[in-house]
This record gives C-alpha cells, sequence and structure tokens, in this order.
C-alpha cells in the first residue's frame, strides 16, 4: 500500500521581513507597504540592532540602507550575507547610480533601489523575493525528503502521484523481478531504471541500456545479441551484444514497444530462457541478466492491433512502474524550474535567472508534452539568454505564451524585435557558441587539440573564439 505524502510543513506560520533603515525611526511606512496578514515586518534604525535581530527573527527577506552610520556601504550587506546566507537581501541607496548597483548585485543584492522608493515598487520587489525564497525551500525540502525519506536523490518531487513510483521501486528494487517502466517520453524512465539497478543486489555490476528504437531490424539483433564475423554485411568481426555486457547485472531495454514481431519473439525466447545465440553464431550462450523494460507505446492496444506480441506482454508486464506525466504533477514544477536553471548555470558558469511571476504562471499553465525532459532543455536555454536579469513572460518560446498553441516560430529561439536584426544574429550565434564550447571544452578537460577536433574547427580558431567568448582553457584543465 502507497504512504500518503505528507505535505511539507511550514517553516513559520508567518513570513518574515525585516528593514533596516535610519530613515524610517516608527517604521510607519514599512508597515504600511510590506504588512500583511501573513506577514510580520520588523524595522531597525541601526545595522549593530539589525544583525543581533537576524539569529532570532530569522528573516525570509531583508530590506537594508546601504546608508547607516555604524555599518555603511556594502559592509552590512556583507555582513547580512555571511551571517544569513541565502536570505535575499534589497538593498536602498539615498544616491543611487549604476556603479553602485553593479557592485551591490555583485556582492549578492537580491535588488537595488534608488531613495525615495515608492511602496507600491518595494511591495512588489518584496513579494517577489519572497516567492523566490520560497521556492528555494521548498527545493531544498524535497531534495531532503526525497534522499532522506525513500533514499532517491536524483529524483526531485512533492507529488502524491510520485510517492507511488518512489515505493513500488523501493519494493520491487531487492528482486530479480522483470520491471516494466510505462510513461511519456521524457518522465525519467531512465531515472528509475538506474534507481532499481542502485538498489538491487548487482547493484555492483553493469547497467547496460540500449534504446530499441534506434535501430533497424538487423542492427538490433546484432546490438542485443552480438553478431559472429562475417554474419552480415559489415560485420568484421566478433561482437558482443548487450545481453552478454550485462551478465549478472540489468538490462534496460528502452523503446521496447518500438520493435518488430522477429525481434520480439527472439526476446521472448531469450527472457525465458537466458539464454540465446550471437547472429550467424552456432553456441548457446548462457546470462544472468536482470531486465528493466520501458515504453512510451499503449502495449495493450499494440497487442490487440498485433503490433506487439501478447505473451512477451505479459512475460514483460511481471511488475509495472508507471511514471506521471509532468502536467500531473503541477506542484514539481516551480522546484524542478527552480533547479534546472541553478543546474545550468552552474554548467555554463552563468548567472541563473529568477522567474518573474507571470513567467511562472504561464510555464505552469503549460501542458508539457515533452515533460521533464522538456522542461531542462528550456530552462538551460533561459539560462543562456536571460543569464543576469529575470526571466520574462516575452523570454518565453510561444507555445508557453499562447497557452500550447501551435507556435508561429518553429526555430524555438527567442525573437527581440526590439533591436535590429544584425545584433540579434551575432548575440544568438554568440551565445549557442559559448555554451557548445564549454560542452566540448568540458568533455575534453581543456585539451585544445582533441577540442577543436570535436568542434570540426582548427585549433588556432579554436582559441581566437575562446578569447573572444571569454572562455580560458585554465578552467578546463
Amino acid at each position: 500500500m502507497s504512504l500518503p505524502l505528507r505535505p511539507v510543513p511550514p517553516t513559520r506560520a508567518k513570513e518574515q521581513v525585516l528593514v533596516i533603515d535610519p530613515g524610517d525611526p516608527a517604521g510607519r511606512t514599512y508597515n504600511l507597504a510590506l504588512g500583511a496578514e501573513d506577514r510580520n515586518v520588523h524595522v531597525c534604525t541601526t545595522a549593530q540592532e539589525g544583525l543581533a535581530l537576524l539569529g532570532e527573527v530569522r528573516p525570509d527577506v531583508v530590506v537594508a540602507a546601504l546608508d547607516t552610520a555604524d555599518l555603511p556601504g556594502l559592509r552590512l550587506l556583507e555582513s547580512i550575507r555571511h551571517r544569513a546566507p541565502g536570505v535575499p537581501v534589497i538593498t536602498l541607496a539615498g544616491h543611487p547610480t549604476v556603479e553602485g548597483a553593479v557592485q551591490a548585485l555583485r556582492a549578492g543584492a537580491a535588488d537595488y533601489l534608488g531613495r525615495p522608493v515608492s511602496p507600491g515598487l518595494l511591495s512588489e520587489k518584496v513579494i517577489r523575493a519572497l516567492g523566490a525564497a520560497r521556492t528555494s525551500r521548498q527545493l531544498i525540502q524535497a531534495q531532503k525528503e526525497a534522499s532522506d525519506k525513500w533514499g532517491f536523490s536524483s529524483f526531485l518531487s512533492r507529488s502524491p502521484r510520485m510517492v507511488e513510483v518512489f515505493n513500488a521501486i523501493r519494493a520491487v528494487a531487492g528482486t530479480d523481478a522483470t520491471v516494466l517502466i510505462r510513461g511519456e517520453t521524457g518522465t525519467g524512465k531512465e531515472l528509475v531504471a538506474k534507481a532499481l539497478h542502485d538498489r538491487s543486489r548487482r547493484r555492483t555490476r553493469n547497467l547496460v541500456s540500449v534504446n530499441c528504437g534506434a535501430f533497424t531490424e538487423t542492427l538490433l539483433e546484432s546490438e542485443l545479441f552480438g553478431h559472429e564475423k562475417g554474419s552480415f554485411t559489415g560485420a568484421m568481426g566478433r561482437r558482443a551484444g548487450v545481453f552478454e555486457m550485462a551478465d549478472g547485472g540489468s538490462l534496460f531495454l528502452d523503446e521496447l514497444g518500438e520493435t518488430s514481431l522477429s525481434v520480439q519473439v527472439n526476446l521472448l525466447r531469450v527472457l525465458e530462457e537466458m539464454r540465446f545465440r550471437r547472429v550467424g553464431g552456432t553456441h548457446p550462450i548462457d546470462v544472468d541478466v536482470r531486465i528493466i523494460a520501458a515504453t512510451n507505446v499503449d502495449l495493450e492496444t499494440a497487442v490487440t492491433s498485433g503490433r506487439f506480441r501478447e505473451d512477451l506482454f505479459y512475460r514483460l508486464n511481471v511488475f509495472p512502474v508507471t511514471l506521471p506525466p509532468l502536467r500531473e504533477r503541477p506542484e514539481d514544477i516551480p522546484i524542478l524550474t527552480r533547479h534546472f536553471l541553478t543546474d545550468a548555470a552552474e554548467e555554463y558558469e552563468l548567472e541563473a535567472p529568477e522567474a518573474q511571476p507571470e513567467a511562472m504562471e504561464l510555464i505552469l499553465r503549460y501542458r508539457w508534452p515533452g515533460n521533464v525532459r522538456q522542461l531542462r532543455a528550456l530552462c538551460e536555454r533561459w539560462v543562456i539568454q536571460c543569464s543576469g536579469r529575470e526571466l520574462r513572460a516575452e523570454d518565453l518560446p510561444a507555445e508557453l505564451r499562447r497557452g500550447g498553441k501551435p507556435d508561429a516560430n518553429p526555430s524555438g529561439v527567442f525573437i527581440d524585435d526590439s533591436v535590429p536584426l544584425p545584433q540579434l544574429t551575432e548575440r544568438v550565434i554568440n551565445q549557442v557558441e559559448r555554451a557548445y564550447m564549454h560542452r566540448q571544452l568540458t568533455k575534453h578537460k581543456g585539451h585544445l587539440i582533441h577540442t577543436a577536433a570535436a568542434c570540426g574547427i582548427t585549433r588556432r580558431t579554436l582559441f581566437n573564439r575562446m578569447k573572444a567568448l571569454g572562455l580560458a582553457v585554465t578552467d578546463y584543465k
């Protein structure tokens, strides 16, 4: 029986806002602008008093003036960041400058506002910072819960539907039962296969994966069972198949619903006997393999229509695990978006953008036909195009802005029509080129000759482009 997911309890009944500003001794302005039924506002006039309250109040957001007499300038911001890491700090400047804004944001400020600031703008900024802090706490909680309670650190979820998946994995992982993972494309079937293998008695042996939909019938037979020299055109020598490679471990057969009836016959025989012959071979080979299969095809319908063998279906469907699509677990979308943005920002060495409420509303409303894989890919794009600023509604692909309707811009690249075409083209090319070179340099550990070969350019061209794009080879050694 599946255990219900207990809701993550809030840290406090009310969110806490700490204001440090010598210009409002009574705190009336801030209480009127920021006070709410679900929010407490604490106002103090000195840096010393504010820092003392940090540990007591444990604020969710801090509003700090940069002109306190006892700790002026960025010293107050640095002290807050040191004592309360992760808490967003909105800074206020009496004489705002572009240079001051750059310095404050580089020092870790969530925002930089000039005084006097309108109550409406301050309220908007605080609400936005509170929302970001809330999402960050949920992400940390989801990671902790998934890792501590169920032991699935690679999954991020607060959904009751995913708890059923976690329980199913835990129940079957320690056995050698055949598992059939079902779900739409991009829902994470390969992650489930890895979780099953990592929790099995075979975890010290190989987990071998093969995408059955990526090969023709002849090549798939060779991929699965191996072949002998000369067994078909191009077979220059003996080759072991994935069943041999996975001997003693687990074999993940992905996209199994795409196989031909001929391959299905041979698969059924191997699953029943754990014995096969290589293509063109005469000697039987015995193996000990745990089978994990996956499909996004409705196999019952495929059986009815004659496209999938009924006996193979029953042989595979010993222990089914069904992954819900992302649209059926909307509570996971904000934390997954935050996680993927942060992850991509670290990979590309860029600053992760924060999604504006309007953008997040559109992200939540979208149906996500490509599921988690589609969300991850879009988050990578958003990091590249929105680094250093907020993710706005207009940054989203047209299908998200239109609620999932067909995209009039099939390229998928955000078209900013406020800039001239040559400037837009150069910007997009540089963003894509930098991300591509970063990946290749990472893969080849900064080896310029190998990286240049992978990029299809000369070493000199690579060096010149790296210099132009701000990439240093020493960062990859």
